[in-house]
């Protein structure tokens, strides 16, 4: 015929078979089961990562509420610490006050007792005058211009003294 050989072409043929055979057995169960494993491990890596991104999601959530629940904590702990500040303050300026009002009292008790001892010592210089006044009066003859003195005297010692 044309020069091909059939007995050739099928022993070729059976070397063939033979040959995908032999590969197939030797070389296609252990890369079958090596790119399985393959898959399984991305699957599981998969599954991994969806995990943890889920958990992260999760963390995420219970952070974001535990901010809020900071936010809510810090604006009531600022309510606290304010009302404290403004107990403090009235404290504080109540005990001013009661403080002013014990100064203002011993101020005017000191005032009090320092008026009394001026006016003491005005009655006692008032004494002292009408005393040398009635001695000149009585050593005097003439009565009427040392009643006239004494007055004027003790004109002067009222408006001087006193301050009136």
């Amino acid at each position: 015929m044309l020069g091909i050989d059939i007995q050739q072409i099928l022993l070729h043929l059976l070397n063939f078979v033979i040959l995908f055979t032999g590969l197939y057995i030797l070389l296609y169960g252990p890369v079958k089961k090596f790119m399985d494993s393959r898959i399984e491990e991305y699957k599981k890596q998969d599954d991994e990562a969806e995990e943890k991104l889920k958990n992260a999601e999760k963390l995420e959530a219970e952070y974001k509420e535990k901010l809020s629940g900071a936010d809510a904590e810090i604006a009531e702990t600022k309510k606290k610490v304010s009302a404290e500040i403004s107990a403090a303050r009235e404290k504080s300026e109540e005990e001013a006050r009661a403080q002013a009002e014990s100064i203002l009292a011993a101020a005017k008790k000191t005032a009090e007792i320092e008026k009394e001892e001026i006016l003491e010592s005005a009655k006692g210089e008032i004494t002292k005058m009408v005393e040398d006044a009635a001695s000149k009066m009585i050593l005097s003859s003439n009565t009427s211009e040392v009643f006239d003195a004494f007055l004027a005297n003790a004109e002067r010692s009222t408006t001087n003294g006193t301050g009136a």
